[in-house]
């Protein structure tokens, strides 16, 4: 395999500030391999954890030597690229690896029907999305996640997702991944080797060992995607007998659908929002517009954190497409000239027929939202986004179908980091979510304080929890790699 360079990772006073969190101390070696001992925060700042050492590895011999390691001093291993997650899955007080020196990108190989790329887990999305426009012809993945400032190897262990419903997890879209187990051993996985184990290997959660590289299946940009933004009443999408039937139509005709509200009509002020932004992505043969025309003018909703949103209609890249929340200086999302961070807790829970409880849901949201939003002493700018996609193939997707062509809704509610009294509340709003609708918790959001989440988990889980683990045990039998989050998921299997 070929190397391409990969673009310079962001710059600028956020990115400096993330970075000093897990990087502060002089380094100290081991085997050639760095390592740090100073705290590691995630980028919500609601997980903190203090690593014994925290290894910032640049080769696979690296890898081998850091699990060589914990096994002579019988640590446990946790990885963390840019810090994205908000469950404390990757949180440990014994060995943490920053995956971010793990950054190669090979050259694209033609396959049967498109191209492969094999990527480490330190790339991050846009740096990918680079070098796949640069190739000849253009690549693109066909659906990806929208902040293109978080790396792959949390986007593919946690099984993250984008909104188009002809595409499932970026997970699905695994051909062979190659993880270094407990015995340092290098395995690699595929479909045609083993199909469940490759199935556990393609969103691993960080248990099977520390995943080296991943290979993708990638598209030609044949196509671009029309993004229609609208700001209709919540009243007109989501109330009335046919509500579900209509919302049904629209998420199927369209290659994406995203629906983002926030509470208040006017920010920092009480008046409910009645009205809901919605984006809607087509695919187009037609040539993308020049983005330069799409910058720079005046917000149309009062709300800073969603400035950006313009209504209109205009054709895309598709990954200028799909990232088209802009994250300030490469790291956060900057806000009345101020860095602001959130916190996220979502769930994944397969759509009906008629698509009649997703419209549940969402009314019940909004409602419950704004009793929280304006409960406290102080009003919270909180916002809901929905997400639609095709169901995975993974055992451990909270998306997972038997039937590939169900249809699941990915439902979030995020608030600014440390708004209080959003732990609380969140949990509440997951657990009715479990109870009536058998949702699943997405992996790298806030869950783990649910009430009885791991027995729930054990029973929505089933038998493929148990399939997973023997894999599980079979690569970790000491369980170096599980940590507290993991730990009452495992047990007893």
């Amino acid at each position: 395999m070929t190397k391409l360079d990969t673009p310079k990772p962001a710059t600028g006073p956020a990115a400096e500030a993330v970075q000093k969190l897990l990087v502060q101390s002089v380094m100290t070696t081991v085997d050639g391999v760095a390592y740090s001992t100073d705290s590691w925060t995630n980028w919500g700042g609601n997980v903190t954890s203090k690593p014994e050492r925290t290894f910032h590895p640049k080769t696979l011999t690296d890898l081998q030597v850091i699990v060589r390691e914990a096994s002579a001093h019988n640590k446990k291993i946790r990885c963390a690229g840019s810090g994205h997650s908000f469950s404390a899955a990757a949180a440990t007080n014994d060995y943490l690896v920053d995956v971010k020196g793990m950054n190669k990108i090979y050259a694209p190989v033609p396959c049967e029907d498109g191209y492969t790329v094999t990527i480490e887990m330190g790339v991050l999305v846009s740096e990918l999305d680079n070098v796949l426009r640069q190739h000849n012809p253009p690549l693109s993945l066909p659906s990806n996640v929208v902040p293109g400032v978080v790396r792959y190897g949390g986007v593919l262990t946690m099984g993250c997702h984008g909104a188009s419903v002809n595409a499932s997890t970026v997970s699905d879209m695994i051909t062979e991944m190659t993880i270094v187990n407990a015995k340092g051993e290098l395995v690699t996985y595929s479909e045609a080797k083993d199909p469940e184990a490759f199935s556990a290997a393609c969103l691993n959660l960080g248990l099977l060992g520390i995943v080296y590289t991943a290979t993708l299946k990638v598209e030609v940009s044949n196509t671009r995607l029309r993004v229609t933004d609208s700001y209709p009443s919540l009243k007109s999408v989501f109330h009335g007998p046919d509500a579900g039937l209509n919302l049904k139509a629209m998420v199927l005709k369209n290659d994406s659908t995203s629906f983002l509200y926030w509470p208040f009509k006017r920010f920092g002020k009480e008046q409910f929002n009645d009205e809901v932004w919605l984006m809607q992505w087509e695919r187009t043969t037609e040539q993308a517009e020049n983005k330069e025309g799409l910058v720079d003018r005046p917000p149309m909703v009062d709300n800073p954190f969603f400035a950006f949103l313009q209504v209109g209609e205009r054709i895309m890249e598709t990954a200028d497409a799909i990232h088209f929340f802009p994250i300030g200086d490469g790291m956060t999302p900057v806000v009345d000239a101020g860095v602001t961070t959130v916190v996220d807790a979502g769930v994944a829970f397969k759509v009906d027929a008629n698509f009649s409880n997703v419209v549940e849901a969402f009314n019940d949201l909004v409602e419950r939202n704004y009793r929280y939003s304006t409960g406290g002493s102080h009003l919270v700018d909180t916002a809901l986004e929905m997400r639609f996609i095709r169901a995975s193939s993974k055992i451990m997707s909270p998306a997972y179908d038997q039937d590939p062509d169900a249809i699941y809704c990915m439902l979030d509610v995020m608030a600014p980091s440390g708004a209080p009294g959003f732990e609380e509340y969140s949990t509440k709003v997951l657990a009715d979510w479990m109870k009536r609708f058998d949702a699943k918790p997405h992996w790298p959001k806030m869950w783990e304080a649910v009430p009885d989440v791991y027995p729930y988990l054990h029973r929505a889980y089933g038998d493929r929890l148990v399939r997973f683990n023997r894999i599980r045990k079979d690569q970790d039998p000491k369980d170096m790699f599980v940590n507290r989050t993991f730990e009452k998921l495992v047990a007893g299997l």
